[in-house]
C-alpha cells in the first residue's frame, strides 16, 4: 500500500511552477559558475574566491536537479539539463546524463541505504572508503550503470557534447582549468557525502534520517547555500516518505508525513502519474 496523501495538505504537493523554479535556479547556478571561471581566468579573483563561488553555487544546481528527478522525466526536461546531469560543468570524461542519474535515484528511493540500493557504495561501510567513493562518484556511477544497463546512443552523444565542452573550457583557461575542476570535485564530493552518507547513516544505523541542526545554523546555512539546498538536506527523511512534497514545505509537512507507514513513497511511472494528476 502507498502512504495516504489525505493527511498531507494538498498545497504542500509540488506543482508545475515549482518545477519551473527549479529549472530557473539551475540556469542561475550555471551562469554564476561560468562567470566565476571567466573572472578567474582574467585574474580578477583568486583561486580561493573561485572555490567560494563553486561552494555556494554547485550545490544549488545539484539539489534543484535532484528535485526535478521526481517531477520531470527526460522528455519533460530541457536539453541542457538532460545532457549535463548533476553538474553544469562536466566533472569527468565519464559522467552520466539526466536520464541515467534519474533512473539510479528512483531506484535509490525504492531501497534506500540497503545493499540493493545502487547508491550503497557511497552510503554503507567504512567512513574513509565512503568518502573516497563520494569523491569518485561520477566515474563509479558511470561504470556501475553500464555494467547493469549497457551503453546507448543517447548517452554516447551526450558524452561527446560534454567532452567538447570540457575542451572549450580547458582551451579558455589552460592550466587554470585544473583549479576550477578541483574546486568542483571537492565541493561535489563533500556534498555527496552529506546528502548520502550523513542522511542515511546515523548512530551506527542505516536508514533515512532527519539532519538536526540549530535554528541559527539553519538560517545562516540558507543564506549561504540557499533554502532549497538546506531544507532538502535536513528534511531528507520527509522527502523519502513523500517525494511529492515541494522542498519549501518539507518542514511544515513533517507532522503529517511522519504519520505515514515507514517506507519510501512509490517511485517511477506510478509516481509520475500521481504527480500529473495532482498538477492537473
Amino acid at each position: 500500500m502507498q502512504p495516504s496523501t489525505k493527511s498531507c495538505p494538498t498545497e504542500y504537493i509540488v506543482t508545475d511552477e515549482d518545477a519551473s523554479q527549479y529549472i530557473r535556479h539551475c540556469a542561475v547556478a550555471a551562469l554564476l559558475l561560468v562567470a566565476g571561471y571567466v573572472l578567474f581566468i582574467a585574474e580578477f579573483i583568486s583561486p580561493l574566491i573561485l572555490f567560494a563561488i563553486v561552494a555556494v553555487t554547485l550545490p544549488r544546481w545539484i539539489i534543484n536537479v535532484h528535485e526535478l528527478f521526481h517531477i520531470r522525466n527526460d522528455k519533460q526536461i530541457n536539453g541542457v539539463i538532460r545532457c549535463l546531469g548533476m553538474s553544469p560543468v562536466p566533472l569527468s570524461v565519464l559522467t552520466l546524463s539526466y536520464t541515467e542519474k534519474r533512473k539510479i535515484h528512483l531506484e535509490h528511493h525504492r531501497t534506500p541505504a540497503t545493499e540493493s540500493d545502487p547508491d550503497s557504495y557511497h552510503i554503507r561501510g567504512n567512513f574513509f572508503v565512503v568518502f573516497m567513493n563520494a569523491l569518485t562518484a561520477p566515474e563509479q556511477s558511470f561504470i556501475r550503470f553500464l555494467v547493469v544497463n549497457g551503453f546507448n546512443l543517447q548517452l554516447g552523444l551526450h558524452l561527446i557534447i560534454k567532452l567538447l565542452l570540457l575542451g572549450i573550457l580547458v582551451g579558455l583557461g589552460g592550466a587554470k582549468f585544473f583549479w576550477f575542476w578541483l574546486s568542483l570535485r571537492i565541493v561535489y564530493g563533500v556534498g555527496d557525502l552529506v546528502f548520502f552518507r550523513l542522511v542515511h547513516h546515523q548512530k551506527g544505523q542505516y536508514g533515512t534520517f532527519e539532519m538536526k541542526i540549530s535554528n541559527a545554523l539553519s538560517r545562516w546555512a540558507e543564506r549561504i547555500f540557499g533554502a532549497t539546498v538546506i531544507q532538502a538536506t535536513v528534511n531528507h527523511d520527509v522527502h523519502h516518505l513523500h517525494s511529492g512534497i515541494a522542498v519549501r514545505y518539507l518542514a511544515m509537512a513533517r507532522p503529517y508525513v511522519m504519520t505515514f507507514p515507514q517506507k519510501p513513497y512509490p517511485q517511477g511511472n506510478e509516481n509520475e502519474q500521481i504527480y500529473a494528476n495532482q498538477m492537473n
